[in-house]
């Protein structure tokens, strides 16, 4: 089947940015309010406020305008590269999002690590809606996860932190770069 493509915009404020690209009848279109991740407490940090909108796509797409809204703390055209053909789902309560570069010297084993071992553990945590990998087109960092959730809350989860703390993920870890966090727990209407 053939690979699904999004569009996702994360901004400064409590306003999604508009959702460019979303002229598809095939569109699935999601906006959300959330944070900053802080890393502690895995919730949204103190004092942060960041909407995203974010455009599923049967098949991967670019935009036809190549800058990003206002504010923008983040901005891809993505790829899916696992499972490349499951959409957004229509019923999630939370959103996370991960994204980061890694050092090409490992990146083969990286992409094994991450298809193989880490997107099944998550897949497996009570929760856990959809849990898809992408490859950035356009916008940094290179790699983004995005994990559906039926709520935020499930993030900060023993079972979600045991599944970061295997042997395969400690040795990653050390060649990530550039990660980033955003924790979304207010879908808005769209």
């Amino acid at each position: 089947m053939a690979a699904r493509g999004l569009l996702m915009d994360v901004v400064e404020g409590s306003e999604p940015p508009a959702s460019g690209g979303a002229g598809s009848s095939d569109a699935i279109v999601q906006c959300w309010r959330g944070g900053v991740v802080d890393r502690a407490t895995r919730a949204a940090r103190a004092g942060s406020v960041c909407a995203m909108t974010l455009v599923d796509l049967p098949v991967p797409a670019g935009r036809d305008d190549q800058e990003a809204p206002r504010a923008a703390l983040a901005s891809w055209d993505l790829e899916q590269i696992v499972p490349s053909d499951e959409p957004s789902p229509h019923d999630a309560r939370g959103l996370v999002i991960v994204s980061m570069d890694v050092d090409p010297a490992v990146e083969d084993e990286f992409n094994d690590w991450y298809t193989t071992e880490h997107i099944p553990l998550l897949r497996q945590v009570e929760g856990v809606l959809t849990a898809r990998r992408f490859r950035a087109s356009r916008g940094a960092p290179k790699y983004v996860s995005i994990y559906h959730l039926d709520d935020a809350a499930r993030y900060a989860s023993p079972v979600w932190l045991a599944a970061n703390k295997t042997p395969w993920m400690r040795r990653m870890r050390r060649f990530q770069q550039n990660r980033t966090y955003f924790i979304f727990d207010e879908r808005l209407a769209t």
